[in-house]
């Protein structure tokens, strides 16, 4: 076959005394040598290659292909390769399927069910793909979903044990900027397909509204640049950022705010993108850091006409940063119990097709019309379908109470629920958190985290004691870490960084970690691309009250830190999940990974696997695994009676792709009997399901015939493999009884 014709000239010419004329079939070359890719080589007799070459007894030739497969070994003939110990047809693409292998598929095809698919397009996640795909990560391109799924690993859990990956408490330009108070976002903004993280940081001793935003590298944690000033003022630190593609070039930007309330975009490399005007083009200002010290921006495409609008509380600008409109309370609107600055939602809440903006208790059409304004006081939303109807409600939290607001009115569904030990209370999350298929609601308060069950006997499923004496109003993320269905939470307060079982609260992992609080909340991403959910928290120490009062609670408590910490499991069994978290009212549908902003927004609620707020999530293919073999393993006898050479096809009959670089390593022997280690080769394409490649190795012939060869796929020579795989026990295969006497 055309892949082997280099190697099989060059193993050809060394057997014997050299290239003889040009040749197109073995007829035009002298008795004995044979013609390979146009050249007559010394060699066993007939053919035009090892591959297709036909027996032929009155050749003088036992084995005239000189490829011997199985044990005992067959001949093969020409045209044929050595699958599971049998002469099949050779598949040209390399990829077979079907339960016995027989059937070859075409090129670009993929192995689905015992079925040849087409791959679709590219994608990072699985929500790039169409409902029934995943995201295959090998290729980075979405395959039909395995039905069933034959091939998986679930990771066990037996504790939780995470560990640092990386941290930044310093850095070398504005070092002073070290405190972090403000949700971390994730996204790749260099196009590498590694995330970055923006945050932003402030001094201690000042004030948090006077900040530093900074890009770090996502797998090292690396500073790849701090902006402070942006045209003569200062960037404020109290804002939480969002990063999204305003203009549509493929490149996300980052806004935030300037001290003097003028709404801010930079670009993927910090520098300045825009400042917020009117329509005029004269500056427009929100007023000073005191009206807007601890809103969070929100981006989404208001008007469906491909370019996203930046909402902060009622505050709307286009993506090119110019007034679109505003009421009277501005960012103020959205204020729980008088903590300044709101934290806007954007979702078609009526299902008319057009979104709204609801900013706590009002909703807004999308050029600015009040739609509805709800019975309650003012405070944080969040959006979810808690009932069998297509609507979906608000999730309110205001002044220590819970509340559903009807989505198409603003009317009161459920609630006042009032949080346990008081506090104004956070942002809420809605997620399944039991695995029952129905949202719940978690909420953090003053002095408990606590989650909601509009469905239960209780209104309140479980609560547990936190501390939150400062802010009291920080929120939370929801994540299924195991993939068994039911979210952990990942809440920090004043004094640890806890996760909790969803459905009954048990602290599954707690981390002294010191912080003011504000609205920040940690959040989960595959910061580095790896594969894994990473964890990322922010923590300050410039208030030595707080320090006071965690160790006045938890006697012993050493927790004061500063800067950002991204955990990882420490045996790296946290499932996969999306490589983006882009602004604090996240949820899967109102953005991509590459920062790309839908036109028309799918409804999150109503979108499979999710309904959900403040959560990521795996999607499709979360357990696929490979299951690399080696498919056959053939022996090519050319260099007779000196040497041979072993040819393994490695294949991957499993649900998932490997990348190139598994080490598959020859011995002599047997599965029953292993012998001598005769070298490790390396694949150098990577296998995606159904697919196969082939790795050579020449061994020299000693002692007495017959010979026995072993190889063994994801084995480095001592035994060790790289490859987390659904079955361990198909990666051998072996041949006996080789002999060169087969030849004649």
């Amino acid at each position: 076959m055309p892949r082997f014709a280099f190697t099989l000239a060059l193993l050809l010419v060394a057997c014997g005394d050299g290239p003889a004329d040009t040749c197109s079939t073995a007829a035009d070359c002298a008795g004995g040598e044979r013609c390979v890719d146009g050249t007559c080589v010394p060699g066993v007799d007939g053919g035009t290659s090892e591959r297709d070459a036909a027996p032929d007894d009155d050749a003088g030739g036992g084995c005239p292909s000189a490829i011997l497969c199985g044990s005992p070994p067959a001949c093969c003939a020409g045209g044929q390769e050595c699958i599971d110990g049998a002469c099949l047809a050779a598949c040209e693409s390399g990829v077979r399927c079907g339960a016995d292998l027989a059937t070859c598929c075409g090129g670009g095809q993929v192995c689905v069910s015992d079925v040849c698919a087409d791959v679709g397009g590219p994608c990072t996640d699985s929500y790039d793909c169409p409902e029934g795909a995943f995201c295959e990560p090998t290729l980075e391109r979405c395959l039909p979903q395995f039905d069933p799924v034959t091939c998986r690993v679930e990771p066990t859990f037996e504790t939780f044990e995470p560990t640092i990956e990386w941290s930044v408490e310093s850095a070398t330009e504005h070092p002073s900027f070290d405190q972090a108070i403000v949700m971390p976002a994730v996204m790749d903004l260099d196009g590498d397909r590694v995330p970055e993280v923006v945050q932003s940081f402030f001094e201690p001793g000042g004030t948090e509204c006077r900040g530093v935003i900074r890009a770090l590298r996502g797998g090292t944690g690396e500073i790849l640049w701090s902006v402070r000033d942006v045209d003569g003022e200062q960037v404020s630190g109290c804002p939480t950022h969002a990063l999204a593609d305003l203009d549509g070039d493929g490149t996300p930007e980052i806004v935030t705010m300037r001290t003097d309330g003028r709404i801010l975009a930079l670009r993927a490399d910090g520098s300045l993108f825009w400042l917020s005007t009117r329509s005029d083009g004269s500056p427009y200002s929100v007023g000073d850091w005191r009206t807007f010290a601890n809103a969070a921006v929100a981006i989404a495409d208001l008007d469906a006409d491909g370019a996203p609008e930046v909402v902060i509380g009622a505050v709307v600008v286009d993506a090119m940063g110019v007034l679109r409109w505003e009421r009277d309370a501005r960012t103020l609107e959205g204020d729980n119990d008088g903590y300044v600055g709101g934290l806007p939602v954007v979702a078609d809440i009526d299902l008319d097709g057009t979104p709204e903006v609801v900013t706590g208790r009002r909703a807004y059409e999308n050029d600015g019309t009040q739609r509805w304004l709800a019975a309650t006081t003012d405070g944080y939303p969040a959006v979810g379908n808690f009932d069998d109807d297509p609507q979906p409600e608000v999730v309110l939290v205001t002044q220590g109470n819970v509340y559903l607001l009807d989505g198409l009115d603003g009317a009161i569904d459920w609630g006042p629920i009032a949080i346990p030990g008081g506090g104004r209370g956070g942002p809420p999350t809605v997620a399944d958190f039991d695995g029952d298929g129905r949202p719940e609601i978690g909420v953090a308060g003053g002095s408990s985290y606590s989650v909601y069950d509009p469905d239960g006997p209780s209104p309140v499923r479980w609560s547990q004691a936190t501390r939150d004496q400062s802010s009291n109003a920080t929120g939370s993320a929801v994540f299924d870490f195991e993939g068994d269905g039911a979210a952990e939470v990942v809440y920090a307060d004043e004094c640890h960084l806890r996760a909790y079982r969803g459905d009954d609260g048990t602290v599954l992992f707690e981390v002294e970690s010191s912080s003011g609080t504000q609205h920040e909340y940690p959040v989960v991403a595959d910061v580095d691309g790896d594969g894994n959910s990473e964890l990322l928290v922010v923590a300050n120490d410039n208030n030595t009250r707080i320090g006071d009062g965690c160790r006045a609670t938890y006697p012993g408590w050493a927790g004061e830190r500063h800067g950002l910490f991204v955990y990882g499991d420490a045996s790296d069994r946290w499932v996969r999940t999306r490589r983006v978290w882009n602004q604090h009212t996240y949820h899967v549908t109102n953005v991509s990974p590459a920062g790309a902003v839908p036109s028309a927004e799918l409804d999150n609620w109503s979108t499979t696997g999710l309904n959900n707020y403040r959560q990521n999530v795996q999607g499709e293919g979360v357990f696929n695994a490979p299951d690399l073999t080696i498919v056959g393993l053939e022996v090519s006898l050319v260099g007779c009676p000196g040497t041979v050479r072993l040819r393994a096809r490695v294949g991957n009959e499993g649900n998932l792709g490997v990348a190139a670089g598994v080490p598959v390593t020859f011995r002599r022997g047997t599965m029953a009997a292993p012998g001598d280690v005769l070298g490790t080769v390396t694949t150098t394409v990577p296998l995606l399901p159904g697919a196969s490649t082939v790795v050579e190795l020449d061994a020299a012939l000693e002692g007495d015939a017959p010979f026995a060869f072993l190889a063994t796929v994801d084995d480095d020579g001592a035994g060790a493999g790289l490859t987390v795989e659904c079955d361990e026990d198909d990666n051998e295969a072996d041949i006996d009884g080789v002999d060169c006497d087969i030849l004649f």
